[in-house]
C-alpha cells in the first residue's frame, strides 16, 4: 500500500485496541495517516501502538485512555489531539460490546438496568459523545469524516439481542440525522453495518453456535479505508459488509431453547 496516500490525515478510532478499530488502525497508518486510538485499557492501547509501530515503520499512533461514555473523557480527547496535531480529519467510532462484562445470554424480561445501561452507553452514547467532540473542530476546518460503526442488527432486532440491537438501531438514526446537519459543513458522515464477524465478541455469546462463516476484521477495516477515501463529494450510504455464504440466525434461538 502506498503509504502517502493519507499523509497529514489525522484519524481517531474509538475501540483502537481491539477488532475492527485495531484492523482499522493498521490499515490507516499503512496509508500514512497519523492514527489516535482510544479505549479503556491503557496498557492494551500501549500494546496495540508498539505493535503498529513496530509494523509500520515510522508511523504516528498516539493512545488515548478514555471511557466514550464520558462527556468530560471525549471532550477532554479531542482537545488534546487537537493541541498536538491542529486538525482531526475523521473519526471512527468502532468501540462496542455485545453484553457488558461477565454478560450471559439474557431474554428482555431478564435484563438488568445496568446491563441495559452498560450496553447503550457504550454503543450508542458513546458514538454520540464521540461524533460530538470532534465536530466543532470539523466544522471550523471545513472537512472531516465520521464513520459510526453499526450492524446489520441495527436494521433487525434478534431474540437475546435487545439492548445491542437497541443500541445499533440508533447509531444508524443518528448518523443519518447528523448526516444532515452537518453535510453543508463539508464535514461526511457514514454508517457501517457489519454483519458476522469474526471477533472476540462471538465468546459472550454461550450456546448460541458461531456461523460458519464470518467475514475478518481485516476485511471490514480495508473497507473503512476505501470508505476514508472516498471523493469528498462521494457518501455511500447504509453499506454493509456480509460474509458471502451465511448461516441463518432464526438457528441460534433453536440452539437456545434446546439448552435450556
Amino acid at each position: 500500500m502506498d503509504n502517502t496516500w493519507l499523509r497529514g490525515h489525522v484519524s481517531i478510532i474509538t475501540g483502537g485496541s481491539a477488532g475492527i478499530g485495531r484492523a482499522t488502525a493498521e490499515q490507516l497508518v499503512q496509508a500514512g495517516a497519523t492514527v489516535a486510538i482510544v479505549g479503556r485499557d491503557r496498557d492494551r492501547l500501549q500494546q496495540t501502538a508498539d505493535s503498529l509501530q513496530a509494523t509500520v515503520r515510522g508511523c504516528t499512533v498516539m493512545t488515548w485512555a478514555a471511557d466514550i461514555g464520558q462527556a468530560a473523557d471525549m471532550t477532554q480527547m479531542a482537545d488534546q489531539i487537537l493541541a498536538r496535531y491542529g486538525r482531526i480529519d475523521s473519526l471512527i467510532a468502532a468501540a462496542g460490546i455485545l453484553r457488558p462484562s461477565g454478560g450471559v445470554v439474557r431474554t428482555l424480561q431478564q435484563t438488568s438496568v445496568r446491563e441495559w445501561d452498560e450496553v447503550v452507553d457504550t454503543n450508542l452514547k458513546g458514538v454520540f459523545l464521540s461524533n460530538r467532540a470532534v465536530l466543532p473542530a470539523m466544522i471550523r476546518q471545513g472537512s472531516g469524516q465520521i464513520i459510526n460503526i453499526s450492524s446489520t442488527s441495527g436494521r433487525r432486532g434478534y431474540a437475546f439481542d435487545a439492548a445491542y440491537c437497541a443500541s445499533k438501531f440508533g447509531t444508524i438514526g443518528l448518523s443519518e440525522a447528523l448526516a444532515e446537519e452537518v453535510r453543508d459543513a463539508g464535514v461526511r458522515v457514514q454508517v457501517l453495518l457489519p454483519g458476522a464477524i469474526a471477533t472476540p465478541i462471538w465468546q459472550q455469546n454461550g450456546p448460541i453456535p458461531r456461523p460458519e462463516n464470518l467475514v475478518s476484521v481485516e476485511e471490514v477495516a480495508r473497507l473503512i479505508l476505501y470508505l476514508v477515501m472516498l471523493p469528498p463529494d462521494t457518501v455511500c450510504l447504509e453499506t454493509t459488509i456480509e460474509p458471502l455464504r451465511s448461516q441463518s440466525r432464526p438457528s441460534w434461538m433453536q440452539a437456545i431453547r434446546g439448552s435450556a
